[in-house]
């Protein structure tokens, strides 16, 4: 989802009425993008997935006034429940993840360490991955951003995901499986929702891939090459897409 389409500004509380934008906003769309008086962009709110369109009233030295007229439901949400459990790499990979997984329709990401997850990261980094998810929502076009939760261990996220998602498929990314993810996509009918997980750089241990399959993740591959841990987020949920589009078409 991108296009040249109308200015989207994330906002939380949207309800019709001249309002003081936040200063965070105001400067974001007075002096990033030079709006005046009278230009019209879309407010939405990435936490209840409504939007409305906005006139830009007044500009004070440090502060912005909108009009917001009547709230709607965005135009763009997901179509289904999709979870993505990442193992945390090294660096700002779950950075990456956290970009792609929203820009392909996660509802919710869940950072897991694993045995072999280099990097243990402190709980208030899923705020920064939080204000990532949103900032991919608003260049996406979507109208709402996936949860983010605060690391967890691997077996609590699977827990976790399995107990929120009740029905949903579960899938284990390995190269070595002998299942094709693209059989699995297939049958994922309508609606249903998926649940993915995938390890860090050195892959999840034999102990791990049993507690996946216990919990209810098939171990399935994606091709036959082995991709780094933060490639495979945009290639799985583009392989997704690709199959509900086609079965909508």
């Amino acid at each position: 989802m991108s296009g040249a389409g109308p200015l989207r500004v994330p906002l939380g509380s949207i309800a019709a009425g001249v309002v003081a934008l936040p200063a965070d906003a105001a400067s974001y769309v007075v002096r990033v993008h030079r709006l005046r008086e009278g230009d019209r962009f879309v407010v939405f709110d990435p936490e209840l997935g409504i939007e409305a369109d906005a006139t830009l009233e007044a500009i004070g030295k440090r502060s912005a006034e909108a009009r917001i007229e009547a709230p709607r439901p965005a135009a763009l949400r997901p179509g289904r429940r999709v979870t993505w459990i990442q193992a945390v790499g090294k660096g700002d990979k779950m950075d990456a993840v956290v970009r792609d997984a929203t820009e392909l329709g996660a509802t919710r990401i869940i950072p897991a360490i694993s045995a072999r997850s280099v990097a243990r990261p402190a709980e208030d980094r899923a705020q920064r991955w939080r204000r990532i998810a949103v900032e991919a929502a608003r260049q996406c076009g979507r109208g709402d951003a996936p949860r983010v939760d605060a690391p967890m261990s691997l077996a609590a996220a699977l827990a976790e995901a399995q107990a929120a998602e009740g029905g949903a498929l579960g899938m284990c990314l390995d190269p070595y499986a002998e299942t094709p993810l693209g059989a699995r996509l297939a049958a994922l009918a309508p609606g249903v929702g998926a649940a993915f997980v995938v390890g860090p750089e050195g892959g999840f241990t034999p102990e791990e891939l049993g507690v996946c399959a216990t919990l209810g993740f098939e171990r399935v591959r994606l091709g036959a090459l082995t991709l780094r841990t933060e490639t495979v987020c945009a290639a799985a949920l583009g392989a997704l897409i690709a199959v509900s589009d086609a079965r909508a078409g």
